[in-house]
């Protein structure tokens, strides 16, 4: 389900913002979590699950879109500074396992989903707080490459 989620990326247009379309895949799993709460019975439950998954792989094909796009193509030892963002993104997944614990404790199940959700919805709302604040449309503005041959 996860690999599925992962091609589901492919769905996204290549010029819209992948800091935005990263957030909304978040704002998709959230509401996959949301889907888990309302399982009573085993069919919801099981749907919910294979959505929640489909999701979260989701998430990790714009989070790897977005730091392509951090990277660049010019960057020198892109190699190491790709490793480094993606080492970096295990510290938000450290809090939520904190959080999604501290939910658990508290609620149970629930506990857990809620604040997994919440997680994710805080995140998508202060992402587009910023591009409403600031202006910046769903489309990327594209910057003109310059070109690397010269005439002499």
């Amino acid at each position: 389900m996860l690999g599925l989620g992962s091609l589901c990326g492919v769905l996204i247009p290549g010029d819209w913002d992948r800091r935005l379309t990263y957030a909304g895949a978040g704002l998709t799993n959230a509401l996959a979590a949301f889907v888990l709460l309302l399982a009573s019975r085993p069919s919801v439950y099981l749907s919910g699950t294979v959505l929640y998954m489909i999701t979260e792989g989701f998430c990790w094909a714009r989070f790897a879109a977005l730091t392509v796009e951090i990277v660049g193509v010019e960057t020198r030892d892109a190699s190491t500074l790709y490793s480094v963002l993606s080492a970096a993104s295990t510290i938000p997944l450290l809090y939520m396992i904190r959080l999604d614990g501290f939910g658990f404790s508290k609620l149970g199940t629930h506990g857990l989903l809620w604040m997994d959700a919440a997680g994710n919805l805080l995140v998508f709302a202060v992402v587009v707080g910023v591009f409403v604040a600031c202006g910046i449309g769903l489309h990327r503005v594209s910057v003109p490459v310059e070109d690397e041959v010269s005439t002499g």
